[in-house]
C-alpha cells in the first residue's frame, strides 16, 4: 500500500506539469541558446538514470551529441571540454544543503565559471535552482517534494517533457513529433490507470520473483534508464541488478535460479532485441518475466509471465514501465524474499536443532 499511496497524486501533478505549468517551462527553454554542441547532462548517483534519459531523448528529438556524467565524472573529466555558451543540464531532486547536492552545485558553479549555460531541473527550494541561469522545475506531489518512487518517475518525467518543449520549439512541425505528444498527453490517465488497476498483479510479479538467487532488471534505449532506476529502489543486499541489454548478453552469472525483469515496449527501438535475449536465456532455465505493452507478441511469447501495460511510444512508454517495474523492486523489499540458499540455512539449522 506505501507505494500506491506514493503514486496516488502523481498523475494528477503530471497532468498540471504538462498543461498549467507548460508556459514556465517553454520560457525557460527559450531562455537557453541551443547549438552549442555537446549538450552536458549530469546528476548524482541517484539522478543519473534522469541524465541518461536526457541523453537519449535530446539526441533522438534533437540530434544534439550529449555528455552524460556522473558529478564526480564530470568534474574530473568532461569540465575541461566546456566552453563559453555550451549547455549543462543539471539534475537534482535535493532540496536541502545534503553531500550530492552541493557537489551538483560545485560542478554548475565551475561550469558557469567557463561560460557555460545551465538549466536545472530540480525543486524551487534547491540550492542548485539559485546557482543556475534557468529552472525547469519539479513540481510538488501533493503538497510537498516527491519521495521513493513517484519522485524517480517524476524527474524522468521532467527531463523528457523538457527536450519534447525544445523539439516543438526549435524543430519543424512533423508528424511522428505530434504522434509522440498526443500518446504524452495520454501519461497521466495510464498512470491513474496502473495505480488503481494494478496492485494485485504487481504483487504476484514480485512473489514470482522472490526465489531467485538473482535478480536483473533489464532494458535497451530507453527503457535501460527505466531498468536502472527500478533496481534501484530495491536493496543492494538482496542482489538486484539494473543493466542494458548487452551487460545482460555478456553477462555469465545468468543460471537457473536467476530471474530477469524485462522492461520493453513494442515500440522501443531495441525491441527485437529484448525478445531475442530472452528467447535465448528462456532456453538456458533462466527465469524470464516481462514488463511491457500488449503488442509486443515476441517478448511476451518469450516470457514466463508478463504484466501488460498501455500501448505508448517509448519515451512516455518507459515512464510506465519505470513506475510499475520499481514497484515490483519495492514490493519485494516490502516483503523479502526467501532465497534458495536461505532455505537451506534454516532447514540445516532446524536440522541441528532436533539433533
Amino acid at each position: 500500500m506505501q507505494v500506491q499511496s506514493e503514486l496516488m497524486s502523481l498523475p494528477q501533478t503530471l497532468g498540471e506539469m504538462f498543461t498549467r505549468a507548460r508556459p514556465d517551462y517553454e520560457r525557460a527553454v527559450r531562455g537557453i541558446r541551443w547549438g552549442e554542441v555537446p549538450v552536458y547532462v549530469l546528476g548524482s548517483a541517484g539522478t543519473l538514470p534522469a541524465g541518461l534519459v536526457a541523453g537519449y531523448a535530446v539526441e533522438g528529438l534533437l540530434g544534439y551529441p550529449v555528455v552524460v556524467r556522473e558529478v564526480s565524472s564530470f568534474l574530473s573529466y568532461a569540465l575541461g571540454t566546456v566552453r563559453s555558451g555550451s549547455l549543462v543540464v543539471a539534475i537534482s531532486s535535493g532540496t536541502s544543503a545534503e553531500p550530492d547536492v552541493l557537489e551538483v552545485v560545485e560542478a554548475v558553479q565551475a561550469a558557469r565559471k567557463l561560460g557555460a549555460q545551465v538549466l536545472a531541473v530540480t525543486y524551487e527550494s534547491s540550492p542548485l535552482c539559485r546557482a543556475a541561469d534557468r529552472l525547469f522545475a519539479l513540481p510538488d506531489v501533493a503538497g510537498a517534494p516527491a519521495t521513493g518512487l513517484a519522485e524517480a518517475c517524476l524527474e524522468h518525467a521532467a527531463v523528457a517533457y523538457l527536450t519534447l518543449i525544445a523539439a516543438r520549439l526549435f524543430k519543424r512541425p512533423n508528424a511522428s513529433l505530434d504522434r509522440l505528444e498526443k500518446d504524452w498527453r495520454e501519461l497521466p490517465r495510464h498512470l491513474d490507470w496502473i495505480v488503481s488497476q494494478l496492485p494485485a498483479a504487481v504483487r504476484s510479479f514480485a512473489a514470482e520473483l522472490r526465489s531467485s538467487r538473482r535478480i536483473y532488471f533489464a532494458g535497451g534505449g530507453l527503457y535501460h534508464p527505466a531498468a536502472l532506476r527500478a533496481a534501484n529502489l530495491a536493496p543492494r543486499e538482496d542482489c538486484v541488478l539494473g543493466i542494458d541489454l548487452a551487460g545482460l548478453r555478456s553477462d555469465r552469472a545468468l543460471t537457473s535460479d536467476a530471474a530477469v525483469v524485462f522492461l520493453s515496449g513494442s515500440r522501443g527501438r531495441m525491441r527485437k532485441e529484448a525478445a531475442d535475449l530472452a528467447t535465448a536465456l528462456k532456453a538456458r532455465g533462466t527465469a524470464c518475466v516481462a514488463v511491457t505493452d500488449s503488442n509486443d507478441h515476441d517478448l511476451i511469447r518469450a516470457a514466463r509471465l508478463a504484466l501488460l501495460l498501455p500501448d505508448l511510444a517509448e519515451l512516455p512508454g518507459s515512464i510506465l514501465a519505470l513506475a510499475v517495474g520499481g514497484w515490483v523492486a519495492r514490493e519485494m523489499v516490502q516483503h523479502p524474499r526467501t532465497t534458495r540458499a536461505a532455505r537451506r540455512s534454516a532447514s540445516v539449522s532446524s536440522e541441528q536443532q532436533a539433533h
